[in-house]
């Protein structure tokens, strides 16, 4: 796992400088076993698939979203994150290391998890003013989450 001192002076003075929220967090409780939910997979990897458009790389980040099928080829995925932190090398190798869809088949299968949902959401990561992201995509995408009938994400921040 890398370390804040392995970033450049950039990031390190973004980071030093980012207004950061503090949130308070709370356990979920699932009303029923895994094994009986369906899952939902979220990423901010910034995939897309090559008919999709990517994600605009502008300074303070997209806050728009791509829905991802979970039936798609892995293979074809693009992705667009940009940060100048993150080594693309391992996920461009195995797309699954930040969107798990071949991993939650396979748990489905063993009857670990109730179902994966048929839709996964990919953002971008990297968003320094995600004031779009807080206020209409991100609210969009969980209510596509819950008409789906999601009951468990799993979110794969990049």
């Amino acid at each position: 796992m890398a370390e804040l001192s392995d970033a450049s002076l950039l990031v390190r003075s973004f980071m030093r400088a980012y207004r950061y929220t503090v949130s308070v967090w709370q356990p979920a409780r699932l009303t029923k076993p895994l094994s009986a939910c369906k899952v939902g997979l979220v990423t901010t990897a910034a995939f897309h698939l090559p008919t999709q458009p990517a994600f605009d790389l502008k300074l303070a980040g997209d806050p728009s979203f791509r829905v991802i099928p979970t039936d798609c080829d892995l293979t074809t995925l693009k992705v667009g994150h940009v940060s100048p932190s993150f080594d693309h090398t391992g996920i461009e190798r195995d797309p699954n290391l930040a969107l798990p869809i071949t991993r939650f088949q396979e748990l489905v299968a063993e009857g670990v998890v109730g179902a994966l949902n048929a839709r996964a959401w990919s953002f971008c990561g990297s968003i320094a003013k995600p004031g779009e992201l807080i206020a209409r995509t991100a609210p969009e995408a969980a209510a596509q989450s819950r008409a789906d009938g999601v009951e468990v994400a799993l979110l794969t921040p990049v």
